[in-house]
């Protein structure tokens, strides 16, 4: 045997043995697919100056897009229709800074602020002008309406016209010795867009936001740019009724409008939390005119599955889901860095969910149900891809019976605990919290309830469908001592341009809940019955509705 077709065996023999191992796995050897080397090879691609950031219509997005087609082919996923994009359109909204102006006036005279650093704002309407003429600021409180609380801040005033000051967050009330609005936990009340949405119910032409980096969950910084961005709707879901002037201003401003009322910033919290609480007029006027570039914008999600084995359940399917956008570039911040690389947040989950297909892929059994894996687009812009795919799925939206959200998953080592966001809400939670403690864990729920966290991902959109959603989180409880303070590299890389891999990663914990949740997935899609909610769930009754136990 010569030497060429000595080595033209070997790779032969190479090939053979690689395709019984990548396409005939048992479950043990699949699990040990998911791996932190293969899931940080991803994110370098998909975090690397290349991408450009990800954000919508850019051409690092479409780049990071069909990457990941690529991956998903690769691993033998099938997609829909010949393709693994979902497209779709999007219309979007940017304030040309140098013809945009806003006043805020009171019986003292002139506001001032800094814009961008303590006040921003934009318009949500999507017309080329917006021009506001003293327009009355009226404090609404925490600007909630909740039947089941018997709550309600507008007290039927008529707020038409004007614009509206929110407290961020619920009202921190007890009655009777019980919290009202889940206590510590944060509602879909407490979230900024149920407050917008709440402006245009009532009639006002603006909303803007008190922050402060405790009842927002988060540092003004993570904001305070958002009115220079683009913001973006889906152009199927436009119409003109969108906000004129939308704004968050943050606390040392918040004090000294509510010093002009006669109190003070922790007054206007007090104020907020009282049932009797009746809007208020600040004494404050804006004035302002607003040039908008509108311009339409294709995005995609990336879309693939994995069918199932069971002639009936091969019908049904399990969602995972990871966005793979982030913030782009912003040419405006000073210095070198102007690219949001977002490696965290959330190329690592989009990693993560390209490594699971490979395991589920390689099975030798596949599971009884399909497994169907969404890179989601445009997430950062108010979760768009992940509605646009629950409103448009490419199977019948009841065939869809649970979602697997990761987003930001552990990049500082292994834990001894581990948590899920929606825990006990559903029985994903009940199963995710058996594997997890089969493993010897600890299972804890939601670590930081005051960020709302569940209302702030894509799985959102499939528990607004009644489907149900768990999002698998980070534990706390570290094996070894960290490199880092994780509470002020959370606050220095969320959401900014030193979001890239650095010396502080180290994703054996990430290769080890990523290996949790699939077992947890792999177990639902082998039950007979379906997930379900738990008994009193917010979503409960869109399950029942989405399978026909009650009519819509």
């Amino acid at each position: 045997m010569n030497k060429y077709l000595k080595i033209t065996c070997l790779i032969v023999i190479v090939l053979l043995l690689t395709s019984c191992t990548t396409t005939g796995l048992t479950i043990l050897e699949s699990i040990e697919r998911i791996d932190k080397d293969t899931i940080l090879k991803d994110v370098l691609i998909l975090s690397s100056d290349e991408m450009e950031g990800r954000a919508p219509g850019t051409l690092g997005e479409a780049k990071a897009a069909q990457y990941i087609s690529k991956r998903f082919k690769e691993y033998g996923l099938i997609s829909f229709n010949d393709s693994f994009h979902q497209s779709f359109e999007m219309i979007g909204n940017k304030k040309i800074k140098e013809y945009s102006w806003l006043k805020i006036e009171n019986a003292n005279g002139i506001f001032n602020y800094v814009l961008d650093e303590n006040f921003t704002y934009k318009s949500q309407a999507n017309i080329n002008i917006v021009e506001l003429e003293k327009v009355p600021l009226i404090f609404v409180g925490y600007g909630i309406e909740a039947p089941e609380y018997e709550w309600d801040d507008y007290k039927g005033m008529d707020l038409t016209g004007k614009i509206l000051l929110f407290l961020n967050n619920d009202p921190p009330v007890v009655e009777d010795g019980l919290e009202l609005f889940e206590g510590e936990y944060r509602t879909y009340y407490g979230r900024w867009d149920y407050k917008y949405d709440q402006a245009l119910k009532h009639g006002a032409v603006g909303a803007i936001m008190i922050h402060t980096t405790h009842s927002a969950g988060y540092q003004f910084g993570v904001i305070q740019y958002s009115g220079s961005n683009t913001s973006y709707d889906i152009k199927s879901h436009v119409n003109t009724s969108g906000l004129d002037l939308a704004g968050w201003i943050d606390s040392t401003k918040s004090e000294l409008i509510a010093q002009s009322m006669g109190t003070d910033l922790n007054g206007l919290f007090e104020l907020g939390a009282s049932r009797d609480f009746k809007p208020i007029d600040t004494g404050h006027r804006i004035t302002a005119h607003i040039e908008n570039d509108i311009h339409n914008v294709m995005t995609r999600n990336v879309v693939g599955y994995v069918p199932g084995s069971d002639p009936v359940l091969k019908d049904q399917y399990i969602v995972l889901t990871a966005h793979y956008d982030h913030l782009g570039k912003n040419d405006e911040l000073q210095g070198d860095d102007q690219i949001y690389n977002g490696a965290w947040d959330n190329a690592l989950g989009t990693a993560c969910i390209i490594n699971i297909a490979e395991a589920i892929a390689a099975l030798k059994t596949k599971p009884k149900r399909s497994i169907m894996f969404v890179a989601c687009a445009a997430e950062e812009k108010g979760l768009l891809g992940s509605k646009w795919f629950v409103d448009n799925p490419p199977v019948k939206l009841n065939q869809i019976v649970a979602n697997f959200n990761i987003d930001s998953p552990q990049i500082f080592g292994l834990t001894t605990d581990i948590s899920a966001i929606g825990l006990d809400m559903s029985t994903l939670g009940e199963e995710f919290r058996k594997v997890a403690a089969g493993n010897g864990l600890e299972v804890r729920g939601n670590l930081n309830p005051n960020a709302g966290s569940f209302y702030r991902s894509d799985q959102l959109r499939f528990a607004q469908a009644g489907i149900p959603a768990l999002y698998v989180g980070s534990g706390r409880k570290f094996v070894n001592e960290l490199k880092v303070d994780i509470g002020e590299y959370g606050r220095s890389h969320y959401h900014q341009v030193d979001d890239e891999v650095d010396e502080a990663w180290d994703l054996i914990g990430c290769e080890r809940d990523i290996q949790i949740q699939y077992q947890a997935i792999l177990n639902i899609a082998n039950k007979d019955e379906i997930p379900k909610w738990s008994e009193g769930n917010e979503f409960e009754d869109e399950w029942l509705k989405l399978h026909g136990f009650i009519s819509k």
